[in-house]
């Protein structure tokens, strides 16, 4: 028995400051959440986890930097669907002035209006900007399309499509109409009879401006309100529609995108003037494309697809438990209206339109034909009256009572006798459930490969191609400039100094300078039939670049999703080294918290081993 050294109150005192040691590291890890707070916690595991750190940090900065690249496509792809527009109404304007006609002063006119469409087109391309970032450069590179030599395979592709549009769906979207439409139908009959080939079709099938954006366009030349006979056209996009080996949703795609086009040819052809006027004497153009998808119908091309969502699980078409969700949809905070969502809103208002003029008061497709046949023959009847002052005359409504009927998702009448904008919708959309709500199948609610279904005799028609075109042209893959300088701008989409991280983007000069449009003019015949070929190489240029920028959006948009992975799985992979696991820590704790308690308790007992030797001295 010793009292100079109490080894066993040594030893417990030892083991019970490991105890408060580890105790207090476990305190600090449930504290923090982290397991690896100081380098001696870990000091592989810290150098692992910052490295995994510096990576996760720098790629998700790169997804930024990616969606920053996306929406500077974003913009640039906008500003050209507006130069796209101006292009297309200086080519209208062109092949007007080309009409023998006109006289010189007509011609001037409308050159002062494409001296204007220039002028806008250089200014669109001088202001458009991203983060005071120039989006178009004069240092940017010239847009040029080439010329492509198809493969066999290519070919023969095409010339199926070709022979199919020609003889199949053509006609048939012809005979529909004529059938249907009567009030159209019966004046085109009529015209054709007198001049069988002037209403003859080309069908030219070339490159428009790359996949999912124009699919087709059907136009015709004219002048002073006049049809000029034999100038109607079908293009198709070859990118969108490059053969028959389609799902069966785009080849219901392809049927009302024929369809809808043939409805403008029929138009063109049977009230060109009220199709080309600016007046007020012309159609608007949701008019002009909410009827024609009343033919290639407005369910089809997901313009109204959340509106099938919302009446889909309807118990009948006058369930109205999905009215507010269809007022919401058709107000969307003013976001939608007739005016600017014209296939969309613009269909819903046609149709609108020939259920207010009905003479019924049921939503079935005789009913708006019955509507539709109206207003038709009465636009055509008083050519020199308004357009809004027909359809008011017809309707029972203002123009302006029937958009903003639509714009707003009325739930009031605004006909005595008439459903409401909400309902009339509803009962439209519940009714071609299944279908492409046009009024020229066999019912609303045909669809699919139906739409176009019976095969009509296409020399039979009033119109029928007669002139097939095919071209492939594609925009010229690299810049072609004499000094190989250029301006354009660099993604950084990764997180280390590696330029297989940087993503080029090209910046074009998109003035007219760089479409050849400066000199173009239509002050004489000759000049306007020139700068039909101008523009019309100009308006491949700039389908060109937005089929360019449209491609680095979709590359843009995988490599986001790839990082976001990487991101993801690192991130799991890190914590795994740094994050605490709590429960497996509270147990750790829980035990320090015991073994504190009894090295408090075994310290006590030993500091009392020293009392013996004083009970010794007593004695």
């Amino acid at each position: 028995m010793v009292i100079q050294h109490n080894l066993t109150a040594i030893n417990a005192n030892r083991m019970g400051g490991m105890t408060v040691s580890s105790r207090a590291k476990s305190a600090e890890k449930l504290a923090s959440g982290y397991k690896i707070n100081r380098a001696a916690d870990d000091a592989a595991g810290l150098s692992i986890s910052e490295k995994m750190r510096r990576q996760v940090r720098g790629l998700s900065r790169a997804v930024k930097n990616g969606k920053d690249g996306i929406s500077f496509v974003q913009i640039a792809d906008g500003a050209l669907h507006e130069v796209h527009d101006m292009l297309q109404r200086g080519n209208e304007l062109c092949v007007q002035a080309a009409n023998g006609t006109l006289s010189e002063s007509d011609r001037r006119d409308i050159n002062n209006e494409i001296v204007q469409l220039k002028k806008e087109i250089d200014s669109i391309t001088s202001r458009t900007k991203f983060n005071e970032t120039q989006i178009f450069s004069d240092k940017g590179v010239f847009p040029r399309t080439f010329a492509v030599t198809p493969t066999k395979a290519q070919e023969a592709a095409t010339d199926a499509l070709a022979k199919k549009i020609a003889e199949e769906l053509f006609p048939n979207a012809v005979n529909q109409i004529v059938s249907k439409i009567t009030s159209l139908g019966d004046k085109l009959k009529s015209l054709a009879n007198a001049n069988p080939s002037g209403y003859e079709t080309k069908l030219d099938i070339k490159y428009i401006d790359g996949e999912y954006n124009i699919l087709a366009t059907m136009g015709a030349a004219g002048g002073g309100g006049t049809f000029a006979l034999g100038s109607l056209t079908l293009t198709v996009d070859e990118a969108d529609f490059p053969d028959l080996n389609i799902s069966a949703d785009k080849m219901q795609t392809f049927e009302s995108t024929i369809a809808h086009e043939v409805m403008h040819g029929v138009m063109f052809a049977v009230d060109f003037g009220r199709m080309t006027s600016r007046s007020e004497t012309g159609y608007p153009d949701w008019f002009i494309e909410g009827t024609a998808q009343l033919s290639g119908g407005g369910y089809t091309t997901g313009w109204n697809d959340t509106l099938k969502y919302k009446v889909k699980n309807l118990s009948d078409a006058s369930d109205n438990s999905k009215d507010s969700e269809i007022k919401d949809y058709l107000s969307q905070g003013g976001n939608y209206t007739v005016d600017t969502r014209v296939y969309g809103h613009g269909y819903l208002a046609s149709a609108y339109a020939s259920y207010l003029a009905a003479d019924g008061d049921d939503v079935s497709q005789s009913n708006l034909l019955n509507g539709i046949n109206k207003i038709f023959n009465a636009m055509m009847d008083n050519p020199s009256e308004s357009f809004n002052n027909v359809m008011a005359a017809q309707m029972g409504v203002s123009v302006d009572d029937l958009k903003a009927a639509i714009d707003s998702g009325s739930e009031t009448e605004i006909k005595p006798g008439k459903m409401s904008a909400v309902e009339f919708v509803r009962r439209l959309t519940y009714n071609s459930l299944g279908g492409a709500g046009s009024y020229v199948t066999d019912a609303l609610n045909t669809g699919g490969t139906d739409i176009l279904k019976d095969t009509a005799d296409a020399e039979s028609q009033p119109m029928r191609i007669t002139q097939i075109k095919t071209s492939y042209e594609s925009l010229l893959a690299e810049p072609d400039d004499n000094t190989g300088h250029y301006d354009s701008i660099t993604l950084h989409v990764g997180t280390d100094a590696d330029m297989t991280n940087k993503i080029e983007v090209l910046q074009y000069d998109m003035s007219t300078e760089a479409l050849k449009l400066t000199d173009t003019n239509v002050l004489t015949m000759e000049n306007a039939t020139n700068a039909i070929n101008d523009f019309g190489a100009a308006i491949m240029m700039v389908s060109g670049v937005r089929s360019y920028f449209g491609a680095i959006q979709n590359r843009l948009e995988h490599t986001i999703l790839n990082l976001d992975n990487v991101v993801e799985n690192t991130t799991a992979s890190e914590s795994r080294l740094r994050d605490t696991d709590m429960a497996d820590e509270m147990v750790k704790l829980s035990a320090f918290n015991i073994l504190q308690q009894a090295g408090d308790s075994m310290l006590a007992q030993a500091n009392q081993s020293t009392q013996g030797v004083m009970s010794l001295l007593q004695g």
